[in-house]
């Protein structure tokens, strides 16, 4: 008996030992000293049980060496124009990286002059779209070197990210969205007073603003006034929709219900007595038109050589949120105004490459674009609660109204073959078309236009 009580004695306490062994283990599971369960105080009362699981080891990121390096980046904007939007930041942020910026107007044909001068660009502001680095093998996706580094990207608007997604074949990540744009109603409280009409709502429907336009519309103490003025064509842009097929080129503006549907509202729009009035050429800047739906910068670009005089000349000017489709309430445009920063495939400078693109995200330099009047591309939508705050003229306007609704998701895949169409409201009121004779001529004459792009584009390369 003795024999057995001490036997199981001994088994006691190897199950102890074990025990203290597993608590051991678990308290220094592998985490980099840095992470933040690393510092977890364990639980004295653990008895090592099987439950108790472990938590994984934290995963580590590579560092940036951070060596001395020149980086070209190669934008439109001029030397000075580059380094006050962002090189000056870069190079504070990041001293090893020294900044030499490059002419380029966004074609194939001018990087190839740069390639053959031996001046390879490390970043590219791809403000031309893709394609001009397709045809030149320059497309470097970014995906997997942001994971390595540890960027998370859930910290940039996914409406955000899916443009950008949308611009390749294959839905990668081609570059990143340094900014966005947003757009919204504009209004002048002036001329609905003097009309004696109620002032734009916000979760206004495109009918109801029509409906105000109509009473905006007419002849005052000789001028001509308009009630509605279209900056942008916003009503297309909510429907998130295709002119033509990415891959072929299909123009497909008879074969898409959305932009019927788009183009009967720009045909009531056009319909309003005196809206179309060759005589009534004022503006919404020269208090000739009431509502102006535009971009978020429009206040910025008239009112006076100050900031004072504008403030003066726009204070009764205000902003409400985008008008929607019916059956897409509370809905903005896609992403737009969306130019990204992208790594050229051909760099040696990949790495400190990436930094300049993070430091274009970083949250200390999106709060600086918010304050000086553009919006953050950043998914923490606090930030442009900020926006325009350094501009006196943005003071007591509801700027909250650019961002209010959601963004609408973009196409999968956006077409290269867009931009050869052309719905010329022009063109259409001056004809005696209806909407669907209308599209038909437009799709003819845009698939010329595109078969011709098509062929230029193949010869180039041969």
């Amino acid at each position: 008996m003795r024999k057995r009580a001490k036997g199981l004695a001994v088994v006691m306490m190897m199950f102890v030992v074990m025990a203290l062994i597993v608590s051991a283990c678990s308290s220094n599971n592998g985490e980099s000293p840095n992470s933040s369960s690393s510092n977890t105080p364990t639980n004295s009362s653990s008895t090592g049980s099987e439950e108790e699981k472990a938590d994984p080891p934290a995963k580590t990121f590579k560092e940036f060496a951070n060596k001395p390096v020149t980086l070209k980046v190669a934008t439109p904007w001029g030397k000075d124009g580059f380094m006050q939007r962002i090189g000056d930041y870069v190079q504070e942020k990041q001293p090893h990286i020294t900044l030499e910026h490059v002419d380029w107007d966004g074609t194939p044909e001018k990087m190839q002059e740069l390639f053959a001068a031996q001046v390879v660009p490390d970043v590219l502001l791809a403000y031309t779209g893709q394609k001009p680095l397709e045809d030149l093998d320059m497309v470097f996706p970014l995906e997997e070197m942001l994971e390595v580094y540890g960027f998370d990207l859930n910290t940039i608007d996914p409406a955000a990210i899916a443009e950008i997604r949308s611009r390749d074949s294959e839905g990668r990540l081609v570059g990143m969205p340094q900014e966005i744009g947003y757009i919204g109603l504009h209004y002048n409280k002036e001329l609905f007073d003097k009309f004696g009409v109620d002032y734009p709502q916000e979760d206004m429907t495109w009918d109801e603003v029509l409906d105000l336009a109509k009473k905006l519309t007419a002849e005052r103490d000789g001028v001509k006034y308009r009630g509605l003025e279209f900056g942008v064509s916003a009503p297309l842009l909510q429907l998130s929709v295709n002119l033509t097929d990415p891959e072929s080129g299909e123009v497909l503006l008879t074969k898409d219900s959305k932009i019927t549907k788009y183009m009967e509202l720009m045909k009531k729009y056009y319909e309003i007595p005196g809206i179309n009035d060759p005589e009534a050429t004022g503006s919404f800047q020269d208090k000739t038109v009431a509502m102006s739906v535009n971009w978020h910068g429009l206040l910025a670009w008239f009112g006076g050589e100050t900031e004072e005089e504008a403030a003066e000349y726009q204070k009764q000017m205000d902003i409400v949120p985008l008008p929607s489709w019916p059956d897409l309430p509370n809905t903005s445009t896609v992403p737009v105004g969306i130019h990204p920063w992208a790594i050229n495939n051909f760099s040696e400078n990949k790495e400190a490459a990436l930094q300049f693109l993070i430091e274009s995200v970083s949250p200390e330099y999106q709060i600086g674009l918010s304050k000086s009047g553009t919006p953050s591309v950043l998914a923490d939508k606090e930030i442009n609660k900020s926006f325009g705050s350094e501009r006196v003229r943005f003071n007591g306007k509801n700027i909250g109204a650019f961002t209010k609704n959601k963004l609408a998701e973009p196409p999968a895949r956006s077409s290269y073959w867009d931009r050869f169409v052309q719905l010329d409201m022009k063109v259409f009121t001056e004809s005696d078309m209806n909407v669907p004779e209308f599209l038909r001529k437009v799709e003819e004459e845009s698939q010329v236009k595109i078969k011709d792009a098509m062929a230029q584009s193949e010869s180039k390369k041969k």
